[in-house]
Protein backbone atom coordinates (compact mmCIF):
# COMPACT_ATOMS: atom_id res chain seq x y z
CA UNK A 1 0.00 0.00 0.00
CA UNK A 2 1.12 3.71 -1.00
CA UNK A 3 1.93 5.99 2.51
CA UNK A 4 -1.40 8.26 2.26
CA UNK A 5 1.06 10.72 2.63
CA UNK A 6 1.94 10.38 -1.01
CA UNK A 7 0.85 13.29 -3.22
CA UNK A 8 -1.16 11.13 -5.77
CA UNK A 9 -1.21 13.01 -9.44
CA UNK A 10 -3.96 14.64 -10.44
CA UNK A 11 -4.95 12.29 -13.20
CA UNK A 12 -5.16 9.88 -10.72
CA UNK A 13 -7.44 11.70 -8.70
CA UNK A 14 -9.32 12.34 -11.80
CA UNK A 15 -9.37 8.96 -12.56
CA UNK A 16 -10.83 7.93 -9.40
CA UNK A 17 -13.28 10.58 -9.27
CA UNK A 18 -15.15 9.56 -12.67
CA UNK A 19 -15.03 5.92 -12.08
CA UNK A 20 -16.57 6.47 -8.96
CA UNK A 21 -18.86 8.97 -10.05
CA UNK A 22 -19.42 6.79 -13.28
CA UNK A 23 -20.68 3.99 -11.19
CA UNK A 24 -22.44 5.81 -8.56
CA UNK A 25 -24.70 7.02 -11.85
CA UNK A 26 -25.49 3.70 -13.10
CA UNK A 27 -26.33 2.86 -8.85
CA UNK A 28 -29.08 5.21 -8.62
CA UNK A 29 -30.54 5.58 -12.18
CA UNK A 30 -30.88 1.74 -11.57
CA UNK A 31 -32.55 2.61 -8.44
CA UNK A 32 -34.42 5.15 -9.67
CA UNK A 33 -36.72 3.14 -11.87
CA UNK A 34 -36.33 -0.51 -10.36
CA UNK A 35 -39.57 -2.54 -11.55
CA UNK A 36 -38.03 -1.59 -14.96
CA UNK A 37 -34.74 -2.91 -14.27
CA UNK A 38 -36.13 -6.06 -12.54
CA UNK A 39 -38.09 -6.60 -15.63
CA UNK A 40 -34.62 -6.37 -17.22
CA UNK A 41 -32.76 -8.86 -15.50
CA UNK A 42 -35.61 -11.44 -15.21
CA UNK A 43 -35.71 -11.28 -19.27
CA UNK A 44 -31.92 -11.65 -19.09
CA UNK A 45 -30.93 -13.85 -16.36
CA UNK A 46 -34.18 -15.84 -16.41
CA UNK A 47 -33.11 -18.88 -13.65
CA UNK A 48 -33.04 -16.12 -10.66
CA UNK A 49 -36.21 -15.03 -8.72
CA UNK A 50 -35.52 -11.44 -9.36
CA UNK A 51 -37.27 -9.77 -6.13
CA UNK A 52 -37.27 -6.16 -5.43
CA UNK A 53 -34.60 -7.01 -2.70
CA UNK A 54 -32.33 -8.56 -5.31
CA UNK A 55 -32.21 -6.36 -7.71
CA UNK A 56 -31.36 -3.34 -4.97
CA UNK A 57 -28.59 -5.46 -3.93
CA UNK A 58 -27.03 -6.33 -7.58
CA UNK A 59 -27.21 -2.57 -7.64
CA UNK A 60 -25.06 -2.36 -4.45
CA UNK A 61 -22.59 -5.46 -5.25
CA UNK A 62 -21.84 -3.46 -8.57
CA UNK A 63 -21.01 0.01 -6.64
CA UNK A 64 -19.33 -1.68 -4.34
CA UNK A 65 -17.13 -3.69 -6.80
CA UNK A 66 -16.21 -0.67 -8.63
CA UNK A 67 -14.54 0.84 -5.50
CA UNK A 68 -12.14 -2.37 -6.10
CA UNK A 69 -10.11 -0.57 -8.88
CA UNK A 70 -10.42 2.56 -7.45
CA UNK A 71 -8.58 1.50 -4.60
CA UNK A 72 -6.03 -0.50 -5.62
CA UNK A 73 -5.30 2.35 -8.50
CA UNK A 74 -5.20 5.00 -5.60
CA UNK A 75 -3.57 3.28 -3.11
CA UNK A 76 -1.68 0.41 -4.53
CA UNK A 77 -0.60 1.54 -7.94
CA UNK A 78 -1.43 -1.89 -9.40
CA UNK A 79 -0.76 -2.12 -12.86
CA UNK A 80 -3.41 -5.00 -13.54
CA UNK A 81 -6.13 -2.24 -11.90
CA UNK A 82 -5.74 -0.19 -15.09
CA UNK A 83 -5.80 -2.87 -17.71
CA UNK A 84 -8.68 -4.05 -15.73
CA UNK A 85 -10.63 -1.06 -15.86
CA UNK A 86 -9.79 -0.84 -20.08
CA UNK A 87 -11.71 -3.64 -20.33
CA UNK A 88 -14.39 -2.86 -18.51
CA UNK A 89 -14.24 0.07 -20.28
CA UNK A 90 -14.12 -1.95 -23.63
CA UNK A 91 -16.99 -3.84 -22.45
CA UNK A 92 -19.43 -1.29 -22.02
CA UNK A 93 -18.09 0.13 -25.61
CA UNK A 94 -19.41 -3.12 -27.30
CA UNK A 95 -23.29 -1.55 -25.91
CA UNK A 96 -22.46 2.06 -27.47
CA UNK A 97 -24.06 0.28 -30.93
CA UNK A 98 -27.05 -0.61 -29.65
CA UNK A 99 -27.66 2.59 -27.79
CA UNK A 100 -27.16 4.24 -31.38
CA UNK A 101 -29.86 2.19 -32.68
CA UNK A 102 -32.15 2.53 -29.84
CA UNK A 103 -31.75 6.27 -30.61
CA UNK A 104 -32.15 6.17 -33.95
CA UNK A 105 -35.40 4.32 -34.03
CA UNK A 106 -36.99 6.94 -31.79
CA UNK A 107 -36.14 5.31 -28.27
CA UNK A 108 -35.22 7.65 -25.24
CA UNK A 109 -32.33 9.32 -24.74
CA UNK A 110 -30.93 7.23 -21.70
CA UNK A 111 -28.41 10.62 -20.32
CA UNK A 112 -27.63 8.98 -16.92
CA UNK A 113 -25.71 5.81 -19.70
CA UNK A 114 -24.53 8.34 -21.34
CA UNK A 115 -23.09 10.28 -18.64
CA UNK A 116 -21.82 6.96 -17.13
CA UNK A 117 -20.05 5.75 -20.49
CA UNK A 118 -18.15 9.33 -20.55
CA UNK A 119 -17.31 9.43 -17.21
CA UNK A 120 -16.31 6.07 -17.66
CA UNK A 121 -14.46 6.54 -20.74
CA UNK A 122 -12.83 10.00 -19.33
CA UNK A 123 -11.56 7.81 -16.64
CA UNK A 124 -9.33 4.89 -18.47
CA UNK A 125 -7.96 7.79 -20.62
CA UNK A 126 -6.48 9.37 -17.30
CA UNK A 127 -4.96 6.05 -16.71
CA UNK A 128 -2.52 6.49 -19.49
CA UNK A 129 -1.47 9.91 -19.46
CA UNK A 130 2.23 10.50 -18.82
CA UNK A 131 1.67 11.17 -14.97
CA UNK A 132 -0.02 8.31 -14.15
CA UNK A 133 2.46 6.19 -16.28
CA UNK A 134 5.11 7.15 -13.82
CA UNK A 135 2.48 6.82 -10.78
CA UNK A 136 2.57 3.44 -12.18
CA UNK A 137 5.85 3.11 -12.54
CA UNK A 138 7.50 4.77 -10.09
CA UNK A 139 6.28 3.68 -6.80
CA UNK A 140 8.29 5.14 -3.61
CA UNK A 141 10.03 2.82 -0.85
CA UNK A 142 8.13 3.08 2.32
CA UNK A 143 9.49 6.30 4.17
CA UNK A 144 9.14 6.85 8.10
CA UNK A 145 6.04 8.73 7.16
CA UNK A 146 4.52 5.17 6.67
CA UNK A 147 5.53 4.37 10.40
CA UNK A 148 4.39 7.59 11.93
Amino acid sequence: MISLSRTRPVSINIFAAAFFAAALIAFLDGLRDIPALQAELAANVPGIGWSRDAVIVTLSARLSIALIPIAMVWLGAVRFARWMVTVLALGKLLNVPEGLRMIAAGGQWDTAWLVSLALGLLAVAMLFTPASNRWFSGKEDDGPAVFD
